[in-house]
């Protein structure tokens, strides 16, 4: 009777208890592993196809050889060009204007000082944000057709950016609660105005969350298919639609080599943000 006693009064778990916990320690491993694999095999299938010689241009289930050749035709293609600078150009302005109103809008659903109006920010946030693409795209297709409003660019970008805007201010959000309210009184205390507290207190705290909110911003408009499929004309197409429409009719080796060059580019993209970001924190650091 005394040593249990005496192994409850240590914290040291009994001796019995390890069998379990080991158990599950291994299944939640094994799930994880599951879950990984069941994530990145399509990205690595893509990835291995994308070097498949195929067969008379075409993509086949079996690897029939090594080939660089996809690459240099998926660069040389002009349609993958033009589409993939039509994807860059309006992912880009849906992201910078995503991030200007995502910002405010952010900032407002945390600190705005009358909760009727939090309440209603928040939910025409929420709004924007569980909408189905495919009722967002069908709504202005119908609103462009009736009004008469030429599809263009200028018409992708307006129909991608309201659901980036309730992703950036989801995570500004976030990010404003966490602030101390002390700096900013301690700055009004030592005469700066509200315009300067918010430009040199305020923003800087915030430029992490502001970058990541503009990376998923990106993301989201670079790879919505749904919208942009309904708003996509022959003479403006961005590259997901164009890669799922070729998919439909037999995809070829490109397609693969297209993918993956964008995969690549993602990657490196997110390990520079990484990289200035973890500079710029050693650079505060030392200051």
């Amino acid at each position: 009777m005394i040593a249990p006693a005496l192994l409850r009064d240590s914290g040291h778990p009994p001796v019995g208890s390890r069998g379990p916990r080991l158990a599950t320690g291994v299944a939640l491993w094994v799930w994880f592993g599951v879950a990984v694999l069941f994530l990145f095999s399509p990205i690595v299938t893509a990835v291995v196809y994308s070097f498949n010689a195929g067969v008379a241009g075409k993509q086949t289930s079996a690897f029939t050889g090594f080939s660089w050749d996809w690459y240099a035709q998926a660069v040389a293609d002009p349609t993958i060009r033009q589409a993939t600078q039509t994807s860059l150009v309006v992912a880009f302005w849906a992201a910078v204007i995503a991030v200007l109103l995502g910002t405010v809008l952010g900032f407002e659903l945390a600190r705005n000082p009358n909760r009727t109006v939090r309440r209603l920010l928040a939910a025409l946030t929420y709004i924007l944000l569980i909408v189905p693409d495919t009722v967002l795209g069908v709504s202005l297709l119908l609103f462009y057709t009736e009004t008469r409003i030429p599809l263009s660019e200028f018409t992708l970008i307006a129909a991608l950016t309201p659901p980036s805007i309730s992703v950036v201010a989801f995570v500004i959000r976030a990010r404003v609660l966490t602030l101390d309210p002390q700096l900013e009184d301690a700055a009004s205390d030592l005469g700066a105005s509200r315009l300067s507290t918010l430009r040199l207190v305020v923003l800087p705290q915030l430029g992490p969350a502001i970058a990541a909110a503009a990376i998923i911003a990106y993301t989201f408009a670079f790879d919505n298919v749904v919208i942009a499929n309904f708003l996509s004309t022959p003479t403006v197409n961005v590259l997901t639609v164009y890669l799922y429409g070729t998919l439909q009719y037999g995809a070829t080796p490109a397609v693969y080599a297209t993918a993956t060059l964008i995969f690549a580019a993602t990657i490196v993209v997110l390990a520079l943000a990484a990289l200035l970001l973890r500079t710029t924190v050693r650079f505060r650091g030392r200051r």
